[in-house]
């Protein structure tokens, strides 16, 4: 009682000057997101963007909707299986560099947003539907977070093929996540529609990338088998569980098993003859150095969250850890890991320490809620003060 007692007050002490640091911190993630835009402006099209703003089938300036498509079924069937996100590639591209600036912004605005929902919905404590009163603090740690631990922050997000594939995708993968972690909760409603959306959602989900894709897919299998083994679905949840995992089980075959994956991959050979110690030497050197300070991190938060509220983790956070540690194993089926691909697996790592962070400093605790953000968000300003220079 006296440990429940202990915890509340924790969770429930005010900081003096409470509103000025929640001030500072709305102008250090404004800022953020202003640099983050000025960011994108510096980085013009460039490389696989000048293919891609061409109709791939005889490299004429794409002229509407109808040459996407086309491009798409050649690119399907001659490079590669990624036809949704590069179609929406193509897309931006045809928008103009002013306005796929401006997209890319509100993209990757868009997914903090999702972390910040998603970390919130995994925590035991943080209900992102009425708690809002702390929302700007972990808003702001979450887009230091994304900024400050990327692993190739101007290919990931600023190049605009890196931005489509890696912050787009990222997007509706993790409502997907979002709309399974809260379906085993009978006090969550669905979500309207859901039951005509997931089938799309899911299809785009596993035909998004070759590992964030199918890890998706599995995290959903094993969420809805739970579901269905303890009955805490009622039927009408469980048909759109499975439409939603049997579609992105559909796009992640579609994505991997596309014809231009194995045209393409003629250009491998090397890489395709590593033998599995040597491929495993590639995996553990990317993690080292594109997932050091996000591990470092992720590992410092399960520490002090230990240490603070003597708990174990949420068991949606271990989901998240999982799906994390599937997106990642997953590139072991790749001839190379770059440093791009790890980007979707950060976000996973990211949004679990977000979450632990969130719940360990309570919702009016101490300094450290709002200093924090701002000194991640200070690092995140002077990742983008590189570009800008």
């Amino acid at each position: 009682m006296k440990n429940n007692e202990t915890e509340k007050t924790i969770l429930t002490e005010k900081t003096p000057g409470i509103t000025v640091l929640s001030l500072v911190c709305i102008a250090a993630t404004v800022l953020a997101a202003l640099l983050l835009y000025l960011s994108n402006v510096r980085v013009p099209f460039m490389m696989d963007d000048l293919w891609y703003s061409t109709d791939l089938r005889d490299g004429s300036t794409l002229d509407g909707i109808g040459d996407i498509i086309g491009s798409q079924i050649w690119h399907y069937h001659n490079w590669g299986g990624r036809v949704f996100t590069h179609g929406i590639l193509q897309l931006s591209l045809m928008s103009g560099e002013r306005a796929a600036d401006v997209i890319n912004t509100a993209a990757t605005l868009i997914l903090v947003f999702l972390m910040c929902y998603l970390a919130r919905l995994s925590s035991e404590r943080l209900d992102p539907a009425k708690d809002k009163t702390g929302f700007i603090s972990v808003y702001a740690l979450a887009l230091g977070l994304l900024i400050t631990c990327c692993p190739n922050f101007r290919m990931s997000m600023l190049w605009q093929a890196g931005c489509a594939n890696y912050v787009y995708s990222s997007v509706w993968i993790l409502f997907f996540y979002i709309c399974y972690l809260r379906a085993p909760d009978p006090e969550k409603k669905d979500f309207p529609l859901v039951h005509v959306f997931i089938p799309v959602l899911g299809l785009i989900t596993g035909w998004s990338t070759e590992n964030m894709g199918p890890s998706a897919c599995v995290i959903a299998a094993l969420i809805t088998f739970v579901c269905i083994k303890k009955k805490t679905a009622p039927a009408s949840k469980k048909i759109w569980m499975i439409e939603g995992v049997i579609a992105s089980f559909i796009g992640s075959v579609f994505c991997i098993l596309a014809p231009g994956n194995f045209i393409r991959k003629t250009g491998s050979e090397e890489h395709l003859a590593l033998t599995l110690p040597d491929r495993l030497l590639q995996m553990l050197r990317g993690l080292g150095e594109y997932m050091f300070l996000p591990l470092i991190i992720l590992a410092g938060a399960l520490i002090a969250y230990k240490a603070v509220l003597n708990k174990k983790i949420s068991a949606g956070n271990a989901v998240l850890m999982l799906a994390a540690l599937l997106s990642y194993g997953a590139m072991i089926a790749s001839p190379h890991y770059p440093d791009r691909a790890a980007f979707g697996t950060c976000v996973l790592i990211e949004t679990v320490s977000v979450s632990l962070l969130s719940e360990m400093f309570g919702e009016k605790r101490s300094l450290l809620r709002f200093l924090l953000p701002v000194m991640l968000l200070v690092s995140s300003a002077a990742v983008m003060y590189v570009i800008l220079g």
